[in-house]
């Protein structure tokens, strides 16, 4: 029952943070991607010449059991941007679900908007594995590959049907860590909050709102100050199931929280913030990404 109420919860989770629900476990463990013992995550993007790289460590807990850790890296030249991730399940998780994701998603920083290029996601669950890749071409889905691909299976009367308009001026997921701020306003906080984000994730699409509720004082390795908290609310626009509990439940969750920090990176114009914690209560539990380390590449 413990395992079955987990998992129903990853599940949540992974919709929240616009992950596919096919491994849902483990893409939670591999996104919060997304959450989830495993080295530094490689930085794909951080030879490039001059780039500036940053690395997140996350410890992925459900209460106060850890289920998972992940490394997110932040890889930025000008104004293009790499971000990886990387991780496993652990603990009781790894006994029930095992598993682990990669993660890969490049795009450009223009102003306070991201203008995502492409997206990858391995996630690998006991013995199934599901792939998606994906790209862009100016804000709009070019192409969509997915394996295992069950997209036709969907039909009216059951799910709400995506249209060709949403899949204009979107980005993948991942992408939505990283999030730029005009540099005369990252002392902002409704500024750096102030983002919403219009999310396809290869199988659905829903909007994630941002803004802000208090400053909160946050120290780990690599770093020691401030962070602005921002409500993260989860809008679903299609793709979905209709009247699916777990859908119903995250669109009506008013307590998740992101907590922005800002990173090395950017323009001359341009700061760069990204997630230092995660909170998402659900009604079983509250599943958290609490910072290890929060610096420079490693």
């Amino acid at each position: 029952m413990v395992v079955l109420a987990m998992r129903s919860a990853w599940q949540g989770i992974s919709q929240a943070f616009g992950l596919p629900r096919r491994g849902a476990a483990l893409t939670v463990c591999g996104l919060i991607a997304c959450g989830l013992a495993f080295g530094t995550a490689p930085l794909a993007g951080a030879a490039w010449a001059g780039s500036v790289s940053h690395e997140t460590d996350f410890r992925v807990k459900f209460g106060s059991v850890t289920i998972g850790k992940v490394t997110f890296g932040v890889a930025t030249e000008g104004d293009h941007y790499v971000f990886t991730g990387k991780g496993r399940t652990q603990g009781i998780a790894e006994w029930f679900a095992p598993g682990k994701a990669d993660m890969k998603s490049e795009g450009l920083v223009s102003g306070s908007e991201i203008v995502a290029t492409s997206h990858f996601l391995s996630v690998s669950e006991g013995r199934k594995k599901s792939v998606l890749t994906m790209t862009f071409d100016k804000g709009a889905v070019r192409d969509v590959q997915l394996e295992p691909d069950d997209r036709k299976k969907k039909k009216p009367n059951k799910y709400v049907m995506i249209e060709p308009d949403d899949l204009k001026n979107v980005v993948d997921p991942a992408s939505t860590m990283v999030v730029p701020v005009p540099l005369e306003k990252a002392g902002d906080p409704q500024a750096v909050c102030g983002h919403s984000f219009h999310v396809y994730d290869g199988d659905t699409r829903f909007d994630i709102e941002l803004s802000y509720k208090r400053d909160a004082p946050i120290k780990t390795g690599g770093y020691d100050g401030y962070a602005y908290v921002c409500k993260l609310k989860y809008v679903p626009v299609a793709g979905h199931k209709r009247k699916h509990k777990s859908t119903e439940r995250m669109a009506a969750n008013e307590d998740m929280e992101i907590w922005l920090a800002p990173i090395n990176g950017g323009t001359e114009d341009q700061s760069i913030f990204t997630a230092i914690r995660i909170d998402v209560p659900t009604w079983l539990g509250t599943f958290s990404a609490e910072p290890d380390y929060f610096g420079p590449a490693r």
